[in-house]
């Protein structure tokens, strides 16, 4: 059995080809070749684009490829090749989706006024009624071409892997931080950590938000993978607790070397100023995750202090 992974060159497609290896696959990494992929010899290279279905289900062919693993799903246009291509070879497709597809981020990015959700949500809450969530956002991530980002929509994906006909398994993360993320989820902490307070403004102060280390996101993937009750299933994953942004700062700070008090300023002051201005904070982003512990038996593999420790010296190294 060959496991492939597409945009197994990134941020989480390499973890989670390490993460096959520890289970004792043999993964194969397609992606274009632009960059180097940086993994071990035991992990199989193949380069190809993932728009090209042909291209890929020779691949798949080739290799005997029996779960797909898509990283780099963003808009149907990126992504139908891919399913397609699964679905040829009659392979598992596992979708990388996102905590964006419920309707608390519909109210987050003011785009409506859903019902504001207190609680994180399990799998069957609520998504969102608006479709292109990016579209007009001026603060959508960097580096993807404005064309992609523009049609960017998981549930769109979702509801056409659903409708493929084929073995399939969804997976929701939230704010995935690790070494090489080149969002720098804890930035927001690592870049103030200086002075004897750290101000935030009084919207953001307690805005709730789940957070993953990545490894354990990609120990997830290899569970959708092999695990034979995963087929067909949608899966929130992420650390099984929350915390305000306020006790994100609290925990972090120390690990930084600074001693801040953590307060709350007035409303358009201090850090988050910007954020609690473009967004609407009363709506949390938080996953129930306890339906992939329950089914899958996911639990994190690396402890939350050297997961954090890691993440937050690769901003230090990578300012060096």
């Amino acid at each position: 059995m060959t496991i492939a992974i597409i945009g197994g060159s990134g941020f989480l497609g390499r973890n989670v080809a390490l993460r096959l290896l520890a289970h004792g696959e043999t993964p194969l990494v397609v992606h274009r070749g632009n960059e180097p992929a940086n993994l071990p010899d035991a992990v199989r290279i193949a380069h190809a684009d993932r728009t090209d279905e042909a291209a890929l289900t020779d691949l798949f062919r080739q290799h005997d490829v029996s779960v797909v693993i898509d990283i780099y799903a963003l808009s149907l246009g990126n992504t139908q090749a891919v399913i397609n291509a699964a679905r040829a070879v009659n392979a598992r497709y596992i979708l990388t989706s996102s905590v964006d597809v419920y309707a608390n981020y519909e109210g987050l990015l003011k785009k409506g006024a859903p019902e504001i959700r207190l609680a994180p949500a399990d799998e069957d809450a609520p998504l969102r009624t608006m479709r292109y969530p990016y579209r007009g956002n001026s603060r959508r991530p960097q580096g993807v071409s404005e064309d992609l980002f523009d049609n960017y929509d998981k549930i769109v994906i979702e509801d056409a892997v659903r409708a493929a006909g084929m073995d399939f398994v969804i997976l929701r993360p939230p704010m995935i931080f690790g070494v090489a993320d080149k969002q720098r989820r804890f930035g927001w902490v690592a870049d103030n950590a200086k002075g004897d307070t750290f101000a935030m403004d009084e919207r953001a102060y307690g805005w709730l938000n789940s957070y993953a280390y990545v490894e354990d996101i990609a120990e997830a993937f290899v569970l959708a993978a092999l695990h034979p009750k995963a087929s067909r299933r949608t899966y929130n994953v992420g650390q099984n607790f929350v915390r305000p942004a306020a006790d994100w700062a609290r925990l972090l700070l120390p690990m930084l070397g600074s001693s801040a008090e953590v307060t709350a300023a007035p409303a358009g002051e201090g850090i988050w100023a910007d954020r609690a201005e473009a967004m609407d904070l009363r709506y949390p982003l938080t996953l129930d995750t306890s339906r992939i512990r329950t089914e899958l038996g996911f639990a994190e593999i690396v402890d939350e202090t050297a997961a954090l420790e890691k993440t937050l010296h690769s901003y230090t190294i990578s300012q060096d």
